[in-house]
């Protein structure tokens, strides 16, 4: 698996599956890399809440569609996660 590194509280997801059965605007992922956080104005960092290996929902239209060694990843803020998945 490549080495990422996104910036800021951007969040790379590896896609499990299409859009989910209950809602086809819903997609589900494993979270493979987190950024180190925003900024604040005060110039302390706020750290992402949503770790390595966690899995998500979020929109289908959420994020960039990033391909790397032939694998789709998805490339997102973190405040588009939707939800922490509990399976």
């Amino acid at each position: 698996m490549p080495d990422f590194h996104p910036k800021h509280d951007h969040l790379i997801v590896k896609p499990i599956g299409g859009s989910t059965p209950q809602d086809p605007a819903r997609r589900k992922g494993e979270v493979v890399a987190v950024g180190p956080g925003r900024q604040l104005e005060s110039g302390k960092p706020h750290p992402v809440d949503v770790k390595v290996g966690e899995k998500i929902l979020f929109n289908s239209f959420a994020g960039s569609d990033i391909e790397v060694e032939g694998q789709a990843y998805v490339e997102l803020p973190e405040d588009e996660v939707l939800a922490l998945s509990a399976e």
